[in-house]
């Protein structure tokens, strides 16, 4: 250590990096004077960390830091949101209005148009289709999932009479969908992560960007602080890369990749055979644990029997790669601890699960009598807001809503659809059953962070008009006929309601902290001025007059169901929060929340009782889904309802493509909407990236059998495609299987982003599950060869 930092070597590197960022060429120089910062929450990520931003004279940001009074991120903030004045003054901004006056795609086809001309095409379009009662050919996809623009899309397309409204996938999709099966409410899971003392994480990365960052950060951080009388919280990981999660775990279990269900209901069976489940609780609080018998009389198995019938540990040992002493032991020591969770996904829960899958680590959790109330596992609690106006339904509407959406028109429609943008892409890339007229994307970039994003590019190219509301020049809005530029997230107004798997309700108001740098204007503001021209029934559905009305009704409403509290910059304890409890308003009106809201803080509530009123058929947790709609022609066979391992085999024969690829993130590599900035770049090791050559992971054993060398030039080729890369020998990886990061292969944006690697998306294989047409994405069948 020492030698390190007596050697000039360091300072030189630092002083290189310097002089390097401070000639690139759109670097902004400040200009002297006054020093001042404005708080607002960060919309990078759905963290929502509260931030300050450091202006020059009030006008010009210098830097972003993370706010120690926020009472959930607590002045932390992620590379993402430190590196945020990268997108402010980034070179590839839209300045202003853009209209594709080429063919699609040509980058030099792209002509300014004033707002009064777009706005008026597109309120124009708008009226004419919906006059036409062709409402349902008008399709949006928005990326903002948690924020009231996605209530306000949603307004707006059931007054307009379109039922295509998607967001962008995420978990909450197939969550939802099991808790609605379970428990008769779609919402998705939360897990107090801060009371237990024992956690199996299958699958997340949880210390790597899943969930809200900085929480995470804080909470593997008490797990490890040693104090006298306390335990410390044990990790387990299971999944088939050394991840840095894997890394900082108690133990890794390095399963099969795709396996972790199978995993978990191997798990339920040892806690069911050793008796180590809470048992008054799932006889009291839970329907189908036990065999049961029908309305009519038809006698049906139950979760226990079935379990114990097909998933011994020698039965799930074959397929996972862990042993059945593995699965035993773990087995017996989750059902031993007092407050052992379970949680699960894939990396940063930015792709849907299986429903069966969800269900499986769903029950994993009910044997723990983990959904209890104040459990480890809950439902997600909405803010109370006041209902929005009722959308009147006019015959073009009604028509359109009577109507089916695109990817359900087929006789082939999946029994419980959800939020199936990948369907929806399938069926319009295909052979739709109407044509699709125009496509709105908002707050998403479908063309490079979609799995399979030629899906949408198929899709694109059967819309007669792709309109994008981007702020950056990306691979979406590229492929747009017309592009309404919306500010950058530190120019806005917008909001954030809920925070990932927290236990509580939340909601936030991003706060402009500078004025609107470009000729844009908030997707919100145009909306509502899109609505006004599209016709009657929209504009009485979206009576207000831009979005800080809207916002600020909200809030009115927020105030007025004399519901929860505004947090102080004293931390939130989730450790103590009751279900149900009734905290008491600490402000004064609506107008006041309005402005505490406006200065940083934030408001949130205790997480609601979920078994207060089951609305299921039991009016108990429903293990054996009874709600569960049959296919056409499809036998009631008892494992239909219960949870169950249940793969979808990757196409592609298995002697072309004798591995399999696996994709994953990083928390210094940006996957989402965002591309990397400079300032993340630093991050990525050589072992990566190096220059514009990405690596991809492979075990040592695979490495031989493909007689390859480490850092060798390789081609990485599936059913989907192939691309180059170079490879990197570790045992971090699982045998047999070749790892590739999100986040690279961009093809727009700018010089330090542009052509670096190749997006990882491109390679994977989308798998739509039967039950409701998502898209999952688990393993790729693949194989390398030397370039």
């Amino acid at each position: 250590m020492g030698g390190t930092l007596l050697s000039p070597l360091p300072w030189k590197l630092a002083d290189d990096s310097a002089i390097w960022s401070q000639n690139w060429s759109w670097r902004p120089s400040p200009e002297r004077g006054e020093f001042t910062e404005k708080p607002s929450v960060c919309q990078l990520c759905p963290s929502a960390c509260g931030i300050l931003v450091r202006l020059v004279n009030g006008k010009q940001a210098v830097r972003i830091r993370g706010n120690s009074n926020h009472p959930f991120s607590k002045g932390g903030i992620c590379p993402l949101g430190a590196s945020g004045l990268q997108f402010v003054y980034a070179p590839y901004r839209i300045r202003e209005p853009l209209k594709q006056t080429g063919t699609r795609g040509d980058p030099n086809g792209f002509k300014p148009i004033s707002w009064d001309e777009a706005l008026k095409e597109m309120g124009t379009r708008l009226a004419a289709l919906r006059q036409e009662n062709k409402a349902p050919s008008v399709a949006v996809i928005t990326g903002q999932s948690r924020g009231s623009m996605s209530d306000l899309w949603r307004q707006f397309m059931t007054a307009y009479g379109s039922p295509n409204l998607f967001t962008m996938p995420d978990e909450s999709d197939s969550q939802r969908l099991a808790a609605r099966l379970a428990f008769g409410a779609a919402a998705p899971f939360t897990f107090a992560f801060e009371r237990a003392d024992y956690v199996l994480s299958f699958g997340l990365n949880l210390l790597d960007g899943w969930g809200p960052f900085v929480r995470m950060q804080n909470v593997f951080s008490n797990w490890r602080t040693e104090s006298a009388g306390a335990v410390q919280t044990e990790l387990v990981q299971i999944e088939g890369r050394a991840s840095v999660t894997a890394s900082k775990a108690n133990q890794w279990v390095a399963v099969n990749p795709g396996t972790e269900a199978l995993f978990a209901l191997g798990l339920a069976y040892v806690l069911i055979e050793s008796n180590l489940y809470d048992a008054g609780f799932m006889t009291d609080q839970v329907f189908g644990f036990d065999n049961w018998t029908d309305a009519a009389g038809n006698s049906h198995e139950g979760f226990k029997q079935f379990v114990l019938k097909h998933y011994s540990p020698d039965q799930v040992s074959k397929e996972t790669g862990a042993t059945a002493e593995e699965i035993i032991a773990i087995g017996r020591k989750f059902g031993a601890q007092k407050s052992a969770l379970a949680v699960w996904g894939q990396g940063r829960g930015t792709h849907a699960s299986n429903l069966y899958h969800d269900l499986a680590f769903m029950a994993l959790n009910l044997l723990k009598g983990n959904l209890k109330n104040n459990g480890l596992v809950s439902l997600e609690t909405p803010p109370p807001f006041a209902p929005l106006p009722e959308a009147a339904a006019v015959s073009s509407t009604a028509e359109g809503l009577a109507g089916t959406r695109l990817d359900l028109a087929s006789s082939a429609k999946p029994p419980l659809p959800g939020n199936a943008l990948h369907s929806f892409c399938d069926a319009l890339g295909g052979s739709p059953a109407y044509p699709l007229e125009l496509l709105l994307v908002h707050e998403a970039n479908p063309a490079y962070t979609m799995a399979e994003p030629s899906l949408f590019r198929k899709a694109a190219a059967k819309t007669r008009m792709v309109v994008s509301f981007a702020s950056t020049m990306d691979e979406t809005a590229a492929m747009a006929d017309l592009i309404l530029p919306n500010h950058s997230p530190l120019e806005r107004l917008d909001d954030i309601i809920g925070l990932p798997a927290t236990p509580c309700a939340f909601y936030a108001i991003a706060a402009p902290v500078l004025a609107p740098q470009l000729d844009t204007r908030s997707s919100g503001d145009v909306l509502l001025t899109l609505a006004r021209a599209a016709g009657e029934a929209t504009a009485k559905a979206l009576p207000w007059n831009n979005y800080e009305t809207f916002l600020k009704d909200r809030v009115k409403g927020l105030a007025a169901s004399q519901r929860g509290a505004v947090a102080g910059p004293t931390a939130v304890n989730l450790t103590t929060m009751q279900a149900g409890q009734n905290l008491q308003p600490n402000y004064k009106s609506d107008s006041d929340l309005w402005k505490k809201l406006l200065a940083g803080a934030c408001w949130y509530d205790a997480p609601g009782d979920h078994l207060a009123t089951l609305p299921t058929a039991s009016g108990l947790i429903e293990l054996a889904c009874r709600s569960l709609p049959l296919a056409p022609g499809q036998a009631a066979d008892d494992k239909l309802f219960l949870p169950h391992y249940q793969p979808l085999p990757p196409s592609g024969a298995a002697d072309q493509f004798p591995l399999q690829l696996v994709t994953y993130q990083t928390v210094t590599v940006a996957a989402g909407l965002h591309p990397n900035p400079p300032f993340m770049n630093k991050l990525i090791p050589d072992d990566l990236l190096l220059g514009n050559e990405m690596f991809v992971e492979i075990h040592p054993r695979t490495a031989q059998q493909l007689q390859l060398a480490d850092k060798a030039r390789v081609v990485v080729q599936t059913p989907q495609g192939e691309a180059a890369a170079r490879v990197r020998i570790t045992h971090a990886a699982r045998p047999g299987y070749v790892f590739m990061a999100q986040g690279f292969g961009h093809k727009n944006q700018d010089e330090y982003v542009r052509g670096k690697g190749v997006n990882a998306n491109e390679l994977v294989e989308v798998q739509l599950d039967p039950l409701t047409g998502l898209g999952t994405v688990w393993i790729t069948r693949a194989q390398l060869r030397k370039a």
